[in-house]
């Protein structure tokens, strides 16, 4: 058993590597595309669907965000003509997001270069290293420890 230090070290050196990489994604993003990387995860979950797109509620869980989150995310999206919103033909009351022709494409683009970015953000690890960081995080499961410690 450890006094804790060990698992706040490894909790800020983890967060700091995540956000250290979020943030050099963003700016390459935003200085390549001009999107900022919540309007790239919007356009990522949009894409990963079929084209009949994703009820706003699907979209914010899939995000991790709330509604009125997605709603100012995805604002910009439809105005620039990437993403298009519409009624629920099932339910007047439901909207549906999906990425316009002109979305799709831009995506397209911006997930190759993303790629590059993501692999050389990991390129000093080798790929033992890199199924062995997987391994670790998978062990994490923060929800079912956090639900444990608290019962």
């Amino acid at each position: 058993m450890t006094d804790g230090r060990d698992t706040l070290r490894a909790w800020l050196t983890l967060l700091g590597t995540s956000n250290a990489i979020k943030k050099s994604v963003d700016a390459q993003l935003r200085d390549r595309f001009g999107v900022s990387i919540s309007r790239f995860d919007v356009m990522a979950a949009l894409d990963r669907r079929d084209p009949d797109g994703l009820r706003a509620g699907e979209l914010s869980r899939q995000l991790m965000v709330t509604v009125g989150n997605t709603t100012q995310v995805t604002a910009p999206l439809i105005r620039d003509g990437l993403v298009q919103r519409r009624i629920s033909p099932q339910d007047a009351r439901g909207v549906i997001f999906s990425l316009t022709a002109k979305g799709r494409t831009l995506f397209s683009e911006m997930a190759v270069e993303h790629k590059v970015w993501i692999h050389q953000a990991f390129a000093g690890l080798s790929t033992k290293d890199l199924a062995d960081l997987r391994n670790l995080l998978d062990q994490l499961e923060p929800d079912t420890n956090m639900k444990r410690k608290s019962a």
